[in-house]
């Protein structure tokens, strides 16, 4: 990244404490009155504004507390949109919208795609990768539209351990190849709308088996592994030319990456988390792979850092390891929380005054978000961007039309063409079951009832499942976990209704597909959407209910391929597992050829 001569004067213009604050990013998620707590900020706000100002604060990140509605937005982002320093320079301003499963905008309002690993699904089945070009091009232009100017997605976490809490379905899949393939197109879309593009999260989340939000995750892959799985896709993109923006860290340990130990607050010698690693962020991530751009921490105010240190050792930790800005160090929310961030970026500096951070670094990682910053107009004249798309688009319906994926329909029971048949559709949210059933009640089938799962007693449940031809049953995990006590119940209810009561038992996974395996020797139809909103208020928060119910019926035919391994048992310690045969990567059955096809 080249430094231009308005970048060196706006720096050498900066005071010490200006850099630093420069390198962070803030949410605003709540602002409270006196006496309030998590009061949701959603309109302009004088004391903010200047507390930016004042701290000349680099960045915001937004979350669904901010982002209520479309008018309400407009008027909150064009505000932070306008603040500029004095220096000229204006602010990042990031969310999470990943697509599916983490999207900030209002679902209502604004498309929020299937998610990664049904688009995963979808390319395994024959779609065009394309597709997520068209994906990223769609989300980017929303958010430009907004003006929320980073987009901290794609994910290219390759999920190869099915226990990870907290990656699974945000990940395209477990094999390398894919991951970085949809991941490049993903951000050629966003980059066709000028938007400011992260990989995340590196070195790579996808062997964890701990949730970071709550608890620090250790990653033992060994070091061939780790560049041939995780790195590869930051490797390919950055020998491609084509690196983006950003580079978002993870909250893991992972060893056989940097060994060091770190002293914690409590006085504890630890491995030391990645986003503390100088060797994992500096001299691999720079010195090896080469990367150019800016790095970001992930929330610093997770489990995995927050449990081990203090906000003032983790800035500085971070910092000491050539990460540029760190995301969410601290949290301000109310006005009597402004003196706290004057202190705690007074901390940073007198760690640079005495030598414990290096000046030179901190001026070497101002120049990159400078440097960033120009070439993305966010310093001198704001530059209009083009208007949002659809609610639900035309592009979201082909995504989850072509995820679903059919795993077994072993006497052929599958379509249920007959809209005579009575239909009791049960799922572990009531807008699941109102989007399949609005499907089918839209193709003609108007004898549908749905309910919640806890919604209503075992009697009411029973009698309806008595009463119906076709029993719908959907669950809906995050990873492969056999000692979850709902599993049991569940298939003693499927088994009962199919066995005993000769029902047309459908098994439905809303969300990971690793749940398969729990129940697939006994229950003959299963389908997988790799998604779960529904359809909410007269709303659809999310399409893929109306596909599946479309696809039940035969309206159409399910082409989407499983885009991980799903495993009878599995080793996290090892990362290898038993293959729950037939469920390897690319298996899928369609309603024209229900014999099982060849695995990839």
């Amino acid at each position: 990244m080249d430094v231009s001569d308005d970048v060196k004067r706006k720096i050498a213009s900066m005071t010490l404490e200006e850099k630093i604050g420069q390198k962070i990013m803030l949410d605003f998620r709540y602002w409270n009155g006196p006496g309030q707590t998590k009061q949701d900020m959603t309109e302009p706000n004088d004391d903010v504004k200047s507390l930016i100002l004042d701290n000349n604060i680099g960045g915001v990140i937004l979350f669904s507390n901010n982002l209520k509605n479309t008018v309400q937005i407009k008027k909150l982002m064009d505000w932070y949109a306008g603040i500029q320093s004095k220096q000229g320079v204006r602010l990042l301003l990031g969310a999470d919208n990943e697509g599916g499963d983490v999207f900030r905008l209002p679902r209502q309002e604004f498309s929020s795609f299937p998610g990664n690993m049904p688009l995963g699904a979808a390319v395994l089945g024959g779609a065009n990768s394309n597709l997520a070009y068209a994906q990223g091009k769609s989300m980017a232009q929303t958010m430009m539209s907004l003006n929320i100017n980073a987009s901290f997605a794609p994910v290219v976490d390759v999920n190869t351990n099915p226990f990870n809490p907290v990656i699974n379905v945000r990940s395209f899949s477990d094999s390398v190849t894919l991951v970085t393939e949809l991941a490049e197109q993903s951000v050629a879309g966003m980059r066709s709308e000028k938007i400011i593009v992260a990989y995340k999260h590196y070195p790579g989340h996808g062997a964890a088996s701990v949730d970071s939000h709550i608890g620090l995750p250790l990653v033992t892959r060994d070091r061939h592994d780790a560049f041939a799985v995780d790195i590869a896709p930051y490797k390919a993109a950055i020998d491609k030319g084509i690196a983006p923006d950003l580079i978002m860290t993870a909250h893991i340990q992972y060893p056989s990456l940097d060994s060091t130990e770190i002293l914690t607050t409590n006085g504890d010698m630890i491995i030391v988390p990645a986003t503390m690693s100088r060797e994992i962020q500096t001299v691999i991530l720079r010195d090896l792979l080469n990367f150019k751009g800016v790095t970001v921490s992930d929330a610093l105010n997770m489990g995995a850092i927050t449990k081990y240190f203090t906000e003032e050792n983790a800035i500085e930790n971070v910092f000491k390891a050539g990460v540029d800005i760190a995301l969410m160090p601290i949290g301000i929310y109310s006005k009597t929380d402004i003196e706290l961030l004057r202190k705690f970026i007074d901390i940073v500096v007198n760690k640079v005054k005495d030598g414990t951070i290096s000046e030179a670094a901190i001026d070497a990682s101002v120049e990159r978000i400078l440097s960033l910053k120009a070439s993305f107009f966010l310093m001198g004249a704001r530059v209009p961007h083009s208007e949002m798309g659809e609610a639900i688009s035309a592009l979201e319906n082909e995504i989850s039309d072509k995820s679903v994926t059919l795993l077994r329909n072993k006497t052929g029971e599958l379509p249920i063409k007959s809209s005579e048949k009575k239909f009791f559709i049960f799922t572990p949210w009531l807008e699941q079951g109102a989007g399949i059933a609005t499907a089918l009640k839209d193709n003609g089938y108007s004898q549908v009832i749905f309910a919640k799962q806890g919604g209503i007693t075992d009697s009411e449940r029973d009698a309806l499942i008595r009463e119906c031809d076709v029993f719908v049953m959907g669950t809906m995990v995050a990873d492969f976990n056999p000692d979850d006590p709902g599993i049991e119940p569940t298939k003693k209810l499927m088994i009962y209704a199919q066995n005993n009561l000769n029902k047309i038992v459908v098994h439905v996974s809303l969300r990971a597909p690793y749940d398969i395996v729990f129940y697939d020797y006994d229950i003959r139809n299963c389908l997988v959407t790799y998604a779960r909103y529904g359809f909410e208020n007269g709303f659809w928060r999310g399409s893929s209910m109306r596909s599946l119910g479309e696809i039940l019926i035969g309206k159409q035919n399910p082409v989407g391929k499983l885009p991980v391994v799903l495993y009878r048992m599995y080793d996290t310690k090892n990362n290898v597992g038993v293959v729950a045969a037939p469920y390897r990567r690319g298996y899928g059955l369609n309603y024209n050829n229900t014999d099982p096809e060849i695995a990839v």
